[in-house]
């Protein structure tokens, strides 16, 4: 009975993290700001502020519209609307562009509360702008939290027996492999909460990372946060106040993740003092 209910746990834990890592993208519609700088050799181009103010259709959250204005003396001037296809599963927004003076592709990758991205210039594919924008109403000071570590993990979750039959309520360790910005291993304890037939739960979690972070090495204390309300996923993981050790000491940030095609990758977007 006990592996049954530890079986059905972890299925409902591993599609939960699935669908909250696939929807986890912050929310893009509002407005944005950064600087469009020119690249290769286009006399008529300029370097611009800009202000994107970014809408999803209602009706389909793959369709994306920006309104996008550059500032002129001060003061905000529209340019035109970008339309383009928003991936989720790889954080990316997509979009052909169309002038009386050339042809373009609009390549977008979202990473937390920064947008990066280009205009490719065709046919002859090459670079016509480079664009960096962050969310104008972030509550991460760009000049506090100004890197951002990226690589692969493992995960593997094994199930505590607290002689309970219980369903709805499980216990598991948590061991984690991690790879490329971060290097090392981490392990937790999670607690879980749920109804399978509903596709509601949610888990909290603390997990100690011990390894290196773009080559300074230290040990931090992650805590996770997540509800699933009928499919729809809320995720948070942000790192625990004063928690980090040797060179990394005074390290704050969050952890973004997403999951595809079975892999699990991250996105630490984090600061040091």
């Amino acid at each position: 009975m006990r592996v049954q209910i530890a079986s059905v746990i972890i299925g409902l834990l591993l599609s939960m993290l699935f669908v909250i890592a696939e929807s986890q993208t912050v929310s893009l519609a509002g407005d944005w700001t950064g600087d469009s700088i020119c690249f290769g050799h286009n006399p008529s181009c300029h370097d611009e502020k800009v202000v994107y103010h970014i809408s999803v259709d209602p009706s389909d959250s793959t369709k994306v519209k920006i309104g996008a204005d550059k500032i002129v003396d001060g003061k905000p001037e529209f340019m035109g609307d970008i339309f383009l296809k928003y991936d989720a599963a790889k954080q990316t927004l997509t979009g052909d562009l169309e002038s009386p003076r050339y042809r373009g592709v609009w390549e977008f990758t979202i990473k937390g509360n920064t947008i990066e991205g280009s205009l490719m210039i065709l046919p002859e594919k090459t670079v016509g702008r480079r664009i960096r924008v962050t969310r104008k109403d972030s509550t991460q000071n760009e000049s506090t939290m100004t890197n951002h570590a990226t690589g692969t993990f493992e995960v593997k979750l094994t199930p505590q027996d607290d002689k309970s039959d219980d369903k709805t309520m499980g216990r598991m360790t948590v061991d984690k492999q991690w790879h490329g910005d971060l290097e090392g291993t981490s392990k937790g304890q999670m607690l879980s909460g749920g109804d399978v037939s509903t596709g509601s739960a949610g888990y909290v979690a603390i997990e100690k990372f011990n390894g290196t972070v773009k080559g300074r090495k230290g040990t931090f204390i992650l805590q996770h946060s997540a509800t699933m309300t009928k499919g729809e996923g809320q995720l948070t993981i942000m790192v625990v106040p004063d928690s980090g050790t040797d060179e990394l000491s005074g390290i704050s940030g969050k952890l973004n993740i997403k999951i595809e095609n079975g892999k699990h990758f991250y996105d630490f977007e984090y600061s040091l003092k």
